[in-house]
């Protein structure tokens, strides 16, 4: 007994698509989760930001990877 197939039905390497690499809803969830009560602290401290003293905002716009020592409470 002979076995003969054709491959005409079956998709070769060069036509077939890529897999695309998606996340799962748990870390599309965790994700935006994320976003979310990132941009609501963002919008606490505007709200409370004419009660925080001049010299920090001062002292952040020096602050660089090593330069944690301008800051005016670590003194």
């Amino acid at each position: 007994m002979s076995t003969l197939t054709y491959d005409v039905a079956a998709p070769t390497a060069a036509t077939r698509k890529p897999a695309t690499s998606r996340k799962g809803v748990l870390a599309r969830f965790y994700d935006r989760l994320i976003e979310a009560r990132m941009q609501k602290a963002v919008e606490e401290l505007g709200h409370y930001r004419h009660l925080l003293p001049r010299e920090l905002e001062q002292a952040g716009w020096k602050i660089g990877e090593r330069s944690e020592d301008s800051l005016p409470f670590v003194r």
